[in-house]
């Protein structure tokens, strides 16, 4: 199997989940078997996920404020 074929496994799976958590991306590690360092990237990338979109919906919600005329 190739290297980080089980890491896309994961990641695809982690996707098609309810949701997002700590607790499934637990879950993923060990059903797919990831190592220490692809459990960490799978956390790492679906927190900065996260924060963009908080940000995008931020500036969203600020800019339904603005008056356009």
């Amino acid at each position: 199997m190739n290297e980080h074929e089980s890491l896309r496994k994961a990641l695809s799976w982690l996707l098609e989940q309810p949701r997002l958590d700590q607790e499934a991306i637990a879950e993923a590690s060990r059903h797919f078997d990831l190592s220490p360092v692809d459990e960490e990237f799978l956390h790492r990338y679906f927190t900065e996920e996260q924060r963009r979109r908080a940000d995008i919906q931020s500036k969203n919600t600020r800019n339904d404020g603005l008056d356009s005329s």
